[in-house]
């Protein structure tokens, strides 16, 4: 699905070039490990037990129908106990049908899987939700899930590819590898550049030259020490030229640089001191990025599973009024890469990652 709606703590600027150098031969320490949610399942009363809802898998697999309750003894309405009959929760529902009642109903929304609660029809995706991350909310102006898409079709518009080499950018359709739905897009970066480009005149540039960014992202690999980029805001006329912002990996952990590598930021900006990691996106896992793009005010701020980045959050670096956002694998050091994107929205206020 595509919806369109509707037309701190600061950190110096700091040269890292002599870092860069420095980082691109030099190992980092290991990412920590993927981020887990523990399902969980409600049951009846205490005569005649609804069915156990199960858990959204970390995969997205779909919540399991209940196991039908033990026949009970005559009826305790509007204690949690089953009905009459003793019967199984309203029709063997499964962890999606709302909370205990009178008929002995499945557990409430299910459990959270990876990244939240199952919907009203089960688990879907790999965040184990069907409640779609495009819903509307206050601001947004852009979502796409990329349910919509067709496989082995070229993106519609506001989607393009960029000059990528011998990488590709495909649609892939595996529930597994979906943050939501059954679809998102597969960067496989090789050569320089391989990247999903976003364009349209009509959400970017902002007037207020103010807007913000969520994405999902998921690696194949664990990050590395060498230096390259994820995401690049920029002028669309102007691939990666002038103030553009790149936003990527460097010693295995979240780092970006503004209008080249003057201007760069770890997500520990302590590391040559103490060399410890900052924030980092375990392999196999989706992580939710968000970005403050605030071109009058000159911040940028940063947001990973709905965590503040400090080392991240700018307030005195200028940059521009991007009308162009690239998405994919801009390859400095190291080996090829594989990852996916899915869910990614702008907005004039905070998207969050729900």
């Amino acid at each position: 699905m595509i919806a369109r709606i509707g037309s701190a703590f600061s950190v110096r600027s700091a040269s890292l070039w002599p870092l860069l150098l420095a980082a691109s031969c030099g190992g980092g320490p290991n990412p920590g490990p993927p981020l887990s949610a523990a399902g969980g399942a409600a049951q009846g009363g205490a005569v005649g037990r609804a069915g156990a809802a199960s858990a959204g898998s970390p995969t997205g697999g779909a919540g399991s129908a209940g196991i039908p309750g033990a026949s009970g003894a005559p009826s305790f309405a509007g204690t949690g106990v089953a009905g009459a009959s003793g019967g199984a929760g309203a029709n063997g529902g499964s962890g999606a049908s709302g909370g205990a009642s009178a008929n002995g109903g499945s557990g409430a929304n299910g459990s959270a899987g990876a990244n939240g609660g199952a919907g009203a029809n089960g688990s879907a995706g790999a965040n184990g939700s069907t409640t779609s991350p495009c819903h509307p909310r206050a601001g947004l102006l852009f979502c796409d899930d990329f349910e919509a898409a067709i496989e082995g079709a070229p993106l519609a518009s506001p989607w393009s590819t960029g000059q990528n080499g011998d990488g590709t950018v495909t649609l892939e359709r595996a529930a597994a590898l979906a943050h939501s739905g059954s679809q998102a897009i597969h960067v496989h970066g090789s050569g320089f550049q391989t990247l999903l480009v976003y364009h349209d005149a009509a959400v970017l540039p902002q007037a207020a030259g103010k807007f913000y960014l969520r994405a999902f992202i998921r690696l194949a690999e664990a990050m590395t020490a060498g230096h390259n980029t994820l995401l690049i805001a920029d002028t669309f006329a102007a691939p990666g030229t002038g103030n553009a912002l790149r936003l990527g990996e460097m010693n295995s952990m979240l780092m970006m640089t503004v209008g080249g590598d003057a201007h760069g930021y770890l997500s520990n900006q302590k590391y040559y001191t103490d060399n410890l990691p900052g924030v980092v996106f375990p392999a196999q896992t989706y992580a939710c990025l968000e970005l403050l793009l605030d071109s009058p005010h000159t911040e940028i701020q940063t947001w990973v599973n709905g965590a503040d980045v400090p080392d991240m959050h700018v307030t005195d670096l200028a940059h521009e009024n991007y009308d162009a956002l690239r998405f994919g694998f801009e390859k400095y050091a190291g080996p090829v890469a594989d990852l996916w994107f899915d869910d990614i929205a702008l907005g004039t206020a905070r998207i969050g990652c729900d």
